[in-house]
């Protein structure tokens, strides 16, 4: 309720006023004196939008310790004794948000320079190898297949060009011809990465089916995502002052339609992109993904007890004040495993807790709001609690595409 600090007469224009008056009888202005001191405006604030009073205090208690109580409470019709659900979920999210943000933000630091869609460092494997350029070594690890640089990156411990040559010559002989074609033969002659006798024999033979192959992997049926040549991008970002359109326009893409074009471009824009840019995109749009989520979670819990003939209304507050708990739960331990706790296997354990403290109170909610025995309940829980994960997987990875294209 907005705090009315009223006067004795009129300050637009002087009427004398009753302290009943919410409005002069002159003039038409407001009644009110909002000449205060700026602590005096915020505690107003928090007051008046977010209820941090009486209802707040005898809130907190039976939210924590009684799970469901509040619940109960609201459809039985007692409401203004307790804080809204609505208000009690605006402020543990935001709080549960604030950290959602902060820790996405440090776990895009922590790896700076990759980028939603797979970048330069997929094909850095190599850098740091002593005698072995940086050109060169994208160059071999573009030609090789994921798996072929997944083992490489578990063979190469010592990053030196002889553990190098060893890999390589584990490697099917089309592989290493495609590697050597690619770097070219006097640069593989030079780092003598290959035997090249044999190589040579197949050369004739070989190159032209690969070089076949190599189009056939830009050809026009494939989807165009695929077809950005990312270490390309990055490297015209790093290099040159180009736009998007330009470094389009050096990727040789031949003709596209409007659609294959502008998703190109997008391409392009968000692998030029840090990751710092592209995660506060995606994460700012999280918190209205989850609030289109609740009716979701209460409609399925309607569907669940359809048979119980219940009001929408009781399924969408219970959904209300589990995920309230959920955020303020998990909100704490992502602010112990980010910034209290650094050993990455004890989060894991903190991060386990917590859900099983999230899932647990969960569970006796809903015996205590639906009343059912709790084989019967655990079973629906789990019905849930499958349905619900599945949607919040789906839905964020509708959120992360849409994200990505209206970056």
């Amino acid at each position: 309720m907005r705090i009315n600090r009223k006067t004795n007469s009129c300050l637009n224009c002087g009427f004398t006023l009753d302290r009943i008056y919410n409005y002069c009888p002159n003039c038409g202005q407001g009644n009110h004196d909002d000449n205060v001191s700026f602590g005096t405006l915020v505690g107003d604030f928090f007051s008046t939008y977010f209820a941090i009073d009486s209802k707040f205090g005898k809130t907190v208690k039976p939210f924590f310790l009684k799970p469901g109580y509040l619940t109960n409470q609201y459809i039985s019709g007692k409401r203004a004794t307790y804080a809204h659900p609505i208000r009690l979920y605006l402020i543990i999210s935001i709080f549960y948000f604030f950290m959602v943000t902060i820790a996405a933000h440090n776990l895009a630091d922590e790896n700076d320079g990759e980028s939603a869609i797979k970048t330069s460092n997929t094909f850095d494997i190599l850098n740091g190898v002593a005698g072995l350029n940086d050109s060169t070594a994208r160059l071999i690890t573009k030609s090789m297949t994921g798996r072929q640089r997944s083992l490489l990156k578990n063979e190469l411990d010592d990053k030196d060009l002889e553990e190098l040559r060893g890999f390589l010559s584990t490697l099917d002989t089309t592989s290493q011809l495609k590697i050597r074609t690619s770097i070219g033969d006097s640069i593989a002659d030079s780092l003598q990465i290959f035997k090249p006798d044999s190589l040579y024999l197949l050369k004739t033979k070989k190159s032209a089916s690969i070089k076949e192959k190599d189009e056939d992997l830009d050809d026009e049926d494939e989807f165009i995502v695929s077809r950005i040549n990312t270490v390309r991008v990055k490297e015209l970002d790093k290099d040159y002052e180009l736009t998007d359109e330009q470094i389009y326009d050096s990727l040789n893409l031949g003709e596209l339609g409007y659609f294959d074009k502008r998703m190109a471009i997008q391409t392009i824009r968000v692998t030029r992109a840090d990751n710092d840019q592209i995660v506060s995109y995606i994460v700012k749009n999280f918190p209205l993904m989850m609030l289109v989520l609740i009716p979701i979670f209460a409609l399925i819990l309607k569907l669940l007890y359809i048979r119980r003939n219940q009001l929408y209304i009781k399924h969408l507050v219970h959904a209300l004040h589990l995920h309230t708990f959920a955020y303020f739960t998990y909100g704490i331990f992502i602010l112990i495993t980010f910034f209290i706790v650094t050993h990455e296997e004890i989060g894991e354990v903190i991060n386990l807790i917590g859900f099983v403290i999230v899932s647990v109170y969960a569970f006796i909610s809903f015996l205590r709001v639906y009343k059912q025995h709790w084989f019967k309940t655990l079973i629906k829980f789990n019905i849930v609690g499958a349905i619900y994960c599945f949607s919040i997987f789906l839905f964020f990875l509708l959120e992360m595409v849409v994200s990505l294209l209206l970056f």
